[in-house]
């Protein structure tokens, strides 16, 4: 990696001893970046969206990169009205999370709320964001959920 430090995701994992790999890599944007230019299986990339909920608190929502989000299923699983769920926008990420567009971490950093899709638990390794664009994080699914302890829930479009 670059000689930047640390995303706040990256020093969660290592605080609490979580198994897991960084992969550096050019700056991507977003999972078709990803898909096109890193050497990972499309199907264990697994993507993190961040919504800003009432009260300014964030969530973090983990899915497998190719699946849609169902935002009515999300903000069912957070207990807020849909009209209520808003998008993190980059400023809010940067701010609340410690983190960037493109590299969305599915660790819940500071207060943010982390919910992870059933079909995310039965991936094994998975690659997703680090909290950084430029890098990767590899982490297998059950080390995951046994540190962050979040919620299963069906967050997808069927």
């Amino acid at each position: 990696m670059s000689d930047a430090p640390d995303s706040l995701a990256l020093a969660w994992l290592r605080a609490r001893q979580v198994p897991h790999r960084v992969h550096a890599h050019a700056p991507i944007g977003g999972y078709e970046s990803a898909k096109a230019l890193l050497p990972f299986d499309p199907a264990a990339m697994v993507k993190g969206l961040a919504f800003c909920l009432p009260g300014g608190a964030c969530a973090i929502v983990a899915l497998r990169a190719a699946d849609r989000a169902d935002y009515r299923k999300i903000a069912d699983a957070l207990g807020v009205r849909r009209g209520d769920l808003q998008l993190a926008t980059p400023e809010d990420i940067a701010a609340q999370l410690g983190m960037v567009p493109g590299g969305v971490a599915p660790v819940p950093v500071g207060d943010a709320r982390l919910l992870v899709d059933q079909a995310v638990a039965g991936l094994g390794a998975i690659f997703c964001g680090s909290g950084r664009n430029d890098a990767t994080l590899e982490i297998h699914a059950d080390e995951l959920l046994r540190a962050t302890q979040a919620p299963l829930a069906d967050l997808v479009k069927r």
